[in-house]
């Protein structure tokens, strides 16, 4: 499929996907009051759940509500026994959602899908949005968490955009995550630790 063509698809798509959380009598993307007291609630609800524990961020803007989803094969090795700092370069893999209004799940970000199932590898100051760097480095290499991040710890109260202009994620949106953290770069030794 043609390059141009299929970026067209996946605007129009993503346009689409997000009329029922954009008030559509302005032009400039508000964020319709049902929008906002959906994802609020969201976030009431999961930090209620017991399954979820808080942790605060490293900005101090919040808390993230993470649970583990670790599951270990009998005979595994453990985890080695370090967490990322926010200089490092790690390897993981995930997934990021959020959920419409009609309570359907959108994944929005994947490192499983088009990417053909190559794990992300960069710094985790490089772009990462502070409830996700939060939780990396409270993770330990083959770690696996569900992150449920609150607007303020997300993309805030303007959203996302792509490099079109385009808004991807609305502002006051919550999202989640699944992270696996795979790997952590030594920088001292120039080498990944887990071999």
């Amino acid at each position: 499929m043609n390059k141009k063509l299929f970026a067209l698809i996946v605007l129009i798509c993503s346009i689409v996907s997000f009329s029922s959380c954009v008030d559509d009598d302005d032009n400039n993307n508000t964020v319709s009051e049902e929008w906002k007291t959906y994802n609020d609630k969201q976030v009431r609800e999961v930090s209620a759940n017991s399954e979820y524990s808080p942790r605060s961020s490293i900005s101090g803007n919040g808390n993230v509500y993470w649970k583990s989803i670790t599951d270990f094969v009998p005979g595994d090795k453990p985890s080695i026994d370090r967490y990322p700092i926010f200089t490092d370069s790690i390897s993981m893999r995930y997934e990021g959602w959020l959920y419409r209004l009609d309570g359907t799940k959108y994944v929005f970000d994947s490192t499983e899908g088009d990417k053909n199932g190559i794990p992300y590898k960069g710094y985790i100051n490089n772009g990462l949005i502070d409830g996700f760097a939060t939780m990396l480095q409270n993770m330990k290499i083959d770690e696996q968490t569900e992150v449920c991040i609150p607007y303020l710890l997300g993309y805030g109260t303007v959203g996302s955009y792509n490099s079109s202009g385009v808004q991807t994620i609305p502002g006051y949106t919550t999202l989640w995550f699944k992270i696996k953290l795979m790997n952590i770069y030594d920088e001292k030794k120039k080498e990944w630790i887990k071999k």
